[in-house]
């Protein structure tokens, strides 16, 4: 039973992932730049809402009030993230947690798709530890949209092969589900570019096929099942991205240029033997730093050549198939460097509503190895040494070739830079790619070498793979200090967070200026720290790529300064008109385009009074008392599902200070309620949910009955 539990992959995975990120596992160091500036503070404010028992569709901290709900990268219809926030209440530890989480199911679902394809437990192991810590999970750990993404792949693409092959229903239901997790945890492009390739597979699958007529007769059903299945979990999360497009400059088309943002340099390829070395800041490896590696072990990259050598390789059309994808993939992450980037923006659907276009190369690696677990899965069984001992020689050359060509053709070859700094982060930055590639050299001339004596010697799988995990371990720990973690310890970032443990504080009578002073966080390890204090305000810092248009405008507006100067919710003196010019006789003054509320004329009283009772993530409950009519204005920016109530009456709402909120209330006592809730969300949510009830209802009765009528089989048998 014990040896059962720990050579499953469900413990082999989480505690290999564990180990190799130790420095978080154990909380030494932590992440940094987007990953705490966007990603992290975020979640704790989903968390909040969660635990005051509301959805997460609002937040007052972000740039005056966000949609935290239609914000595709948000995570906030993430059932991961619902998850932690319950269990943990969010905290920076958790974050880790949900990260290793992703990393570790990235290799059980690489392990059980590379089990669809026959491979051997060992094999499948190994490759499946290679995906795990490829490249692009060690570059991109930062941005967890694109690690969650790289989790979900492996699973929707069993999934989906199941329903192609075998066309059963509860293979659908589960490709939903997956879909769904990918559409609401992973980075928007990678859903894109994923469907992509599912037509292209189906296409694939189709034409192969000898009774075409039969084979569409038999998959539309799952087909439909999983599509239909896919929009009744995704309907809240689809509803709010659609609707939330027209009020970013997002949610437009992007211009050629800023889609090849961030495209992969081709001589970045030389990560495939070193990924240390194209760390280096080199001029000649201009690109991202983050954007760069296709590592994916020093085994899978032997195996990958052999196939090409294999024989029956190019009569397998499956995997021509996989190759065509992986080159293209290639071809489409180099961008501005290559032409099949342009050539997909200006002809394929929704090509050109993203950016980083390097991020197609986690699909390139997706698919070498499952092309090198085949293969080597194959030469297990074939035990064909020549070949593979040539590859690694040639390999070897090359190696010593580019070591021989970085010397004679560097002019910053000099490890005395070394001795003149002090601390790891700036040892690192100090290096070029010469020093940084003579420092992985001896591992890489290593793990060739191993491979070279392990096929010599007709070593087993199992050692393999053991040569593998350490190749793919040693190569992360050389990266983490440049891609994965900062300087600063666990501790320390989490006592700069300061995070304010009250979930909802009430807003005093600051004003906005007041706190906004402060709050941007020159170290840049937090960004804004406004979302920790929970204090409405904001700074010049984007803490969300998809900001609303509105509340741009005014940020770059002249009034700024002027509105800014009282507090979260009060009664203006004045109105005037937003483009009229008149004397500034004081700051409580309301901007409106309606000329129409300039015939209410308010009236300042020292009897005047707010007080704020409740203040949660999507309301806020008021008080009220006005010697005579007037108007009361509160900053946060409107958005579609923002209702006001006095005295429980629904009253309308009217636009102020380019982006903010105001409503007209009688003399008198009142009670004042903005209430964030657009109910065809909720509608929405609800079917979410009932609908992820039913699927799983069905698919484990599904289940249940399909092993009754195994048991029953053998029972007569």
């Amino acid at each position: 039973m014990i040896k059962k539990i720990i050579t499953s992959p469900f413990f082999l995975f989480p505690l290999i992932s564990c180990l190799v990120f130790w420095p978080l596992s154990f909380q030494i160091f932590t992440l940094k730049n987007d990953a705490l500036t966007y990603y992290y503070p975020l979640r704790t404010l989903i968390s909040d809402a969660l635990n005051n028992g509301e959805l997460p569709l609002w937040t007052p901290f972000i740039n005056m009030g966000y949609p935290l709900h239609a914000d595709m990268q948000s995570g906030a219809w993430n059932p991961v993230i619902w998850s932690f926030s319950f269990l943990t209440n969010y905290s920076l530890a958790a974050f880790h947690y949900e990260l290793l989480f992703y990393i570790s199911f990235a290799g059980i679902g690489f392990y059980f798709l590379c089990k669809e394809f026959g491979c051997s437990k060992a094999v499948a192991f190994s490759f499946a530890i290679a995906y795990q810590f490829c490249g692009f999970i060690t570059d991109s750990v930062q941005f967890f949209n694109c690690i969650s993404a790289a989790c979900y792949l492996p699973y929707i693409f069993i999934f989906f092969r199941r329903i192609l092959i075998s066309r059963e229903q509860k293979d659908a239901l589960v490709l939903a589900l997956f879909l769904f997790l990918l559409f609401t945890g992973g980075y928007p492009s990678f859903f894109i570019i994923t469907s992509y390739i599912l037509l292209a597979y189906f296409i694939f699958h189709f034409l192969k096929e000898k009774n075409k007529q039969e084979f569409i007769k038999q998959f539309l059903p799952v087909a439909v099942t999983a599509i239909f299945s896919f929009l009744l979990l995704s309907l809240p999360a689809i509803i709010s991205f659609v609707q939330h497009l027209p009020f970013i400059e997002r949610g437009k088309s992007q211009s050629l240029v800023t889609v090849l943002e961030n495209s992969m340099n081709p001589s970045t390829c030389l990560s495939l033997l070193s990924p240390f070395a194209i760390t280096a800041n080199d001029n000649w490896l201009h690109s991202s730093i983050l954007m760069r590696s296709i590592y994916m072990g020093i085994t899978p990259l032997i195996f990958f050549v052999y196939s090409f050598f294999k024989k029956g390789f190019f009569k397998n059309k499956e995997m021509l198939f996989f190759l065509v994808c992986s080159l293209c993939m290639l071809g489409l992450a180099w961008g501005e460097f290559f032409f099949l980037r342009q050539l997909a923006y200006f002809s394929l659907p929704l090509m050109d509503s993203f950016r980083h276009p390097a991020l197609f190369r986690l699909f390139s690696i997706f698919f070498f190895l499952i092309i090198a677990a085949v293969s080597f899965n194959s030469w297990n069984k074939e035990n064909n040494i020549r070949i593979l001992k040539n590859i690694i020689l040639v390999l070897l050359a090359i190696t010593f070739a580019i070591a021989l060509a970085s010397i004679i053709f560097s002019t910053e070859f000099s490890f005395k830079t070394i001795a003149g700094n002090a601390g790891l982060k700036n040892i690192l930055s100090s290096l070029h790619f010469t020093e940084r590639y003579f420092i992985q050299l001896p591992l890489l001339i290593t793990f060739l070498l191993l491979n070279y004596w392990a096929i010599v010697k007709k070593k087993t799988a199992h050692f393999i793979g053991i040569v593998l995990v350490a190749d793919m371990f040693f190569a992360t720990q050389l990266n983490m200090p440049v891609t994965v973690f900062g300087s600063k310890h666990f501790a320390e970032v989490e006592n700069l967070i300061n995070r304010n443990s009250i979930k909802f504080p009430l807003p005093d009578t600051s004003s906005i200026e007041e706190n906004s002073a402060n709050s941007f966080d020159e170290n840049l390890i937090t960004g804004s720290k406004i979302p920790f204090t929970k204090k409405i305000g904001r700074n010049d810092y984007f803490i969300s790529p998809g900001n609303l248009s509105k509340q741009d405008k005014f940020y770059e507006s002249p009034i700024k300064d002027i509105v800014f100067k009282n507090p979260a919710v009060y009664f203006p003196d004045s109105l005037v008109l937003l483009n009229e010019k008149q004397p500034i006789l004081n700051n409580k003054i309301a901007y409106t385009e309606d000329s129409l509320c300039l015939t209410i004329k308010t009236k300042p009283s020292q009897e005047d009074n707010i007080k704020i009772q409740q203040f949660a993530a999507n309301n806020i409950f008021v008080n009220v008392y006005k010697e005579t009519a007037g108007y009361l204005v509160y900053q946060q920016n409107f958005y579609p599902g923002w209702k006001a109530y006095v005295d429980g009456m629904e009253t309308k709402i009217i636009p102020v200070n380019i982006s903010f909120m105001e409503i007209q209330i009688p003399s008198g006592k009142h009670s004042i309620i903005f209430c964030y809730k657009p109910r065809i969300i909720v509608y929405a949510w609800y079917v979410s949910l009932i609908s992820l009830t039913v699927l799983l209802i069905i698919y484990s009765f599904i289940v249940f009955s399909k092993s009754q009528s195994e048991k029953r089989q053998k029972e007569i048998l």
